[in-house]
């Protein structure tokens, strides 16, 4: 309990934590009214109890200082354990006022950290279905920063296939690109573990992703808690969507193989019933040659011997051509270990 004489005093040596004031008004140099409004218009005293002690209070004076905003008041001469009672009255209620304000205050930052975060997992779950229609990583990246550009976060990402030798970088600086020394520290940081953290900075690693987070809001504890709990969830939806990606690439490529592999056979199985017909119509062609040829051999009256030996001779060579034919068009032999091969990269290593 502190005393004081002047009103202005009070302001300049008073706490600012005032639960009550009995106010005196005689011999002050203000009048009620003015006294009361420099109460009530000092943000430090607005809502503080006051009790105001004066002389021969008549109805008139009551009901003009509770207008102008006094909370009790007594008359002189009084009995002090009156006035303690007031004090004591005006203190809980006091007391019970800043419950219920800090009440309000705990209740209102409940609601808007609820809100908060059922707004920021409609984000996550409209994130979630984005990725899922992404084809391409560049796509992917440009949706997981704009993500978190809404959650207020500056980031640089990086993910790899597994056909990528390095991994590739993006940022939402205006070169979409890491600094040189951005690409060092995720690529050394890559096996340090799921999660480092240094200043305002934190490297987050997944298998196939990293998230170099630059402005981390250690100073706000909730906030930070809620977006750790988000990155688990974001970036673990994303390498596994980088993971598919590469799978779904693999099996393109794969597909892609299969069909390579498809249509050699067909043309190949195509080729050896028209090298079938070819045969089949050279032994055709060959046997009308010869009996043209003994037709011919009629005419130029040769004895015996010499038509033999004339169709000896053409039938040796037409032989020889044809061994030479056959040879030549004999490739499925030599042309299975090949489709073989390609057979068992297209089913990654698998025989049939």
């Amino acid at each position: 309990m502190v005393g004081f004489s002047d009103i202005h005093d009070f302001f300049t040596q008073g706490d600012s934590e005032t639960d009550c004031i009995v106010l005196d008004a005689t011999g002050m140099a203000e009048e009620d009214d003015q006294l009361f409004q420099m109460l009530r218009d000092n943000p430090n005293t607005q809502s503080t109890p006051v009790i105001y002690v004066g002389d021969n209070l008549s109805i008139q004076t009551r009901l003009a200082i509770y207008e102008a905003g006094v909370d009790d008041y007594i008359s002189k001469p009084f009995d002090v354990a009156e006035l303690q009672a007031k004090v004591g009255r005006a203190l809980h209620h006091r007391r019970y006022e800043r419950e219920l304000i800090s009440t309000a205050e705990v209740a209102k930052q409940a609601a808007f950290e609820a809100m908060t975060h059922s707004a920021e997992q409609g984000e996550i779950v409209r994130y979630m279905e984005q990725i899922s229609a992404c084809q391409k990583l560049d796509h992917l990246a440009e949706a997981l920063l704009g993500l978190l550009s809404r959650f207020g976060l500056n980031a640089v990402f990086s993910c790899w296939q597994d056909s990528d030798e390095w991994p590739r970088y993006y940022s939402q600086s205006d070169s979409g690109g890491a600094s040189a020394l951005e690409e060092d520290l995720m690529q050394s940081g890559h096996g340090g573990g799921r999660i480092m953290e240094f200043g305002r900075r934190m490297l987050v690693n997944y298998p196939q992703t990293s998230l170099f987070l630059k402005n981390i809001p250690y100073e706000d504890e909730i906030r930070f808690g809620r977006i750790k709990d988000h990155l688990a969830v974001i970036l673990n939806a994303t390498d596994a969507r980088v993971a598919s990606l590469s799978m779904e690439a693999q099996l393109r490529q794969k597909d892609e193989l299969l069909d390579v592999v498809n249509e050699a056979e067909k043309t190949l199985h195509e080729r050896t019933l028209l090298q079938k017909d070819m045969m089949t119509r050279v032994d055709s062609e060959r046997a009308d040659l010869a009996l043209e040829l003994k037709e011919e051999l009629l005419v130029l009256s040769l004895h015996d011997e010499q038509e033999e030996r004339v169709l000896s001779l053409v039938s040796d060579h037409m032989n020889s051509l044809d061994a030479l034919y056959k040879e030549a068009a004999d490739w499925n032999e030599a042309i299975a270990p090949v489709m073989k091969a390609l057979e068992y990269v297209v089913n990654g290593g698998k025989s049939d």
